[in-house]
């Protein structure tokens, strides 16, 4: 009896180690938010692969009617989670009130499986609350 439940125990641990770790692929999960936007938020993401490049698409939404300013830029990581490429520059971003915008962003190298995009707003609901000056990277 030990035995058959010893050989059931291995055989289902060996079937745990061998399957890839459950992630759960929200928006949030590829976003590093610098503050708290007070007014934009991420209402959209897509991801595929062409031609061996990650190609991304995310949707920007401005929940105000006053235009906004923010910066964004794109870490590229391989399927552990490294990064396989200089950090890019921060790329300015102007949304118009009400606006929505599509960001479109295309790895530089076919090493990359996986992104995290940084975003900083430069009105921000920690930085307004606290009297603070606005913040750009």
């Amino acid at each position: 009896m030990q035995h058959l439940l010893r050989n059931t125990l291995l055989a289902a641990a060996c079937a745990l180690a061998a399957a890839p770790p459950a992630t759960a692929q929200t928006i949030a999960s590829k976003l590093e938010i610098m503050g708290e936007p007070a007014m934009l938020q991420f209402t959209g993401l897509r991801m595929r692969e062409q031609n061996g490049l990650i190609q991304v698409q995310a949707v920007v939404s401005n929940n105000d009617t006053k235009p906004q300013t923010a910066y964004y830029r794109v870490q590229w990581l391989d399927d552990a989670g490294f990064q396989v490429w200089d950090d890019e520059a921060w790329k300015p971003l102007m949304l118009h009130g009400a606006q929505k915008l599509t960001l479109q962003m295309v790895a530089p190298t076919t090493k990359a499986r996986d992104f995290k995009i940084q975003f900083s707003a430069s009105d921000n609901r920690s930085l307004s609350q606290s009297g603070a000056n606005t913040n750009s990277p």
